[in-house]
C-alpha cells in the first residue's frame, strides 16, 4: 500500500514539557512560536488559531466584512476560501485560473474588481507562489490582499518572503499540511489596527486571554466589547509546531529533491501534464498534482486505487458545486471548471521513497498501454 500522506512529526519533547505544565491551553508556547514565525516572516504580529478557516473568519469580522461587500478568489481552491466569506455575510467573487499555471489570472482578477471589493485572496496553489507583487502593482486603488497560504509554508518572489506585498498572510497546520499540528492555523499581519480584535474575536470575544491576565502580580481585568467565538489555538497543538518550522528548510529541500525526481520520471509519460511552475525562489512542494484527459481522470483514480496506490482529487471549480452554482448563477470560469475535471494529486510527502515512487510510475505506465 502507497498512502497518500504521512505526517513528518519526529521530536516529541516539546509536548511532553506542554503535558507537565500547568498550560494546556493558549499559553506561553503559543507566544513563543507566534514570535518565531513573525521573526521568520519579517511581520509584527502572529495570531494562532485552531484552523484556517476561523482565522479568516476573525480576518473578515475584524474588516467589518457585511452584506454586498465583494472579495475575490480563485475559482479552483479549497471550498473553505468561499465558505467564510458566505459565513460572515459577504459577496463572493470567482475569477478563473490561468490556464497554464492554474494559479488565480491575474486580468480576469482586475476585471472582477468594482466599488464593492473589500479584498482579494489569492492563494499559492499546491505550493506553487502566486506572484502577489505583480497583482499589488497593477491595483488601482488600495484593496486589502490576504495570501492564502494553506499550501505553502515558505518561497520567496522578488527576494522577498511570503507575505511582504499582502496585508495579511494565512498558513494551515491541517493533519495533511508541510507543517502540521492536527488541527491549525496562523494569521500574520503587520497591520497593527486590526490585531487586537482579531485577537478578542478568535478568543470568545475577550479582550484579555487567561494567561496574560496576571503580570507582575498584578490582575488585569478583561472584558467582551463584541461577540466572538473560540479560535484558539492550544499549547498542546503549538508544542507539534516548534520543531517543525524551526527545521523546515531541511524539509523543504528534502521535498524538492523527492518532487524533482518524481515530475522527471512520468515525464515520460505523454498523457499526464503538470501545472506550470512559477519562476520564484524556494517555492514550496505540497502536493503532486497531474492532469490528464477527462474521460480518463476517474478511471485512473479507480485502477490507483485498485493497485492500493491512494490518491484524491482535491479540488474542482467552487462554482460547480450546488450551492455556489444555484446563489451565484452558474457563474462560469472555463479553465478552473477544465482544470477541476481533469486533475487528480498523487501521494506524495517527505517520507515517500523512489521505490514507491517507481512503483507509481510503473502503473501508470500499465493504465495507459491498456487504454
Amino acid at each position: 500500500m502507497i498512502p497518500f500522506y504521512k505526517h513528518n512529526l519526529k521530536n516529541k519533547n516539546y509536548l511532553s514539557k506542554t503535558i507537565k505544565s500547568t498550560y494546556l491551553t493558549s499559553g506561553p508556547v503559543c507566544q513563543e512560536v507566534e514570535n518565531i514565525l513573525s521573526k521568520n516572516f519579517k511581520k509584527k504580529h502572529t495570531i494562532l488559531t485552531n484552523s484556517w478557516t476561523n482565522g479568516l473568519i476573525a480576518i473578515l469580522r475584524a474588516m467589518n466584512i457585511e452584506k454586498n461587500d465583494e472579495i475575490i478568489i480563485p475559482a479552483c481552491t479549497f471550498v473553505a476560501c468561499a465558505n467564510v466569506i458566505e459565513m460572515v455575510g459577504g459577496k463572493v467573487v470567482f475569477a478563473d485560473i490561468n490556464p497554464y499555471t492554474k494559479l488565480m489570472d491575474i486580468d480576469d482578477c482586475l476585471k472582477k474588481i468594482t466599488k464593492n471589493t473589500k479584498a482579494i485572496m489569492p492563494v499559492h496553489l499546491y505550493g506553487n507562489l502566486f506572484p502577489t507583487y505583480k497583482l499589488k502593482k497593477k491595483l488601482k486603488k488600495k484593496i486589502i490582499i490576504i495570501e492564502d497560504s494553506a499550501h505553502a509554508f515558505c518561497g520567496e518572489y522578488n527576494n522577498k518572503k511570503l507575505g511582504y506585498y499582502s496585508d495579511f498572510l494565512v498558513f494551515s497546520f491541517y493533519a495533511t499540511k508541510s507543517v502540521t499540528c492536527g488541527e491549525g492555523g496562523a494569521i500574520l499581519t503587520s497591520k497593527t489596527e486590526y490585531v487586537d480584535r482579531i485577537r478578542s474575536i478568535s478568543n470568545s470575544g475577550m479582550t484579555k486571554p487567561a494567561f496574560k491576565r496576571f503580570e507582575n502580580n498584578k490582575y488585569k481585568p478583561w472584558d467582551v466589547k463584541e461577540i466572538g467565538f473560540k479560535a484558539n489555538l492550544s499549547d498542546i497543538n503549538a508544542s507539534l509546531l516548534k520543531e517543525q518550522i524551526l527545521n523546515y528548510s531541511k524539509t523543504a529541500k528534502v521535498k524538492k529533491n523527492i518532487y524533482n525526481f518524481y515530475k522527471k520520471k512520468l515525464l515520460n509519460i505523454p498523457e499526464i501534464f503538470f501545472p506550470e511552475n512559477i519562476k520564484n525562489k524556494n517555492r514550496d512542494y505540497y502536493l503532486f498534482p497531474i492532469g490528464v484527459k477527462k474521460k480518463f481522470r476517474n478511471k485512473l483514480i479507480e485502477f490507483l486505487v485498485s493497485n492500493k496506490i491512494f490518491v484524491t482529487v482535491n479540488f474542482k471549480s467552487i462554482t460547480q458545486l450546488t450551492y455556489y452554482k444555484k446563489k451565484y448563477n452558474n457563474k462560469k470560469c472555463k479553465n478552473s471548471e477544465i482544470w477541476g475535471e481533469q486533475s487528480l494529486s498523487l501521494p506524495f510527502h517527505a517520507k515517500i521513497t523512489k521505490k514507491e515512487i517507481n512503483k507509481i510510475y510503473k502503473k501508470l505506465k500499465d493504465f495507459f498501454k491498456k487504454i
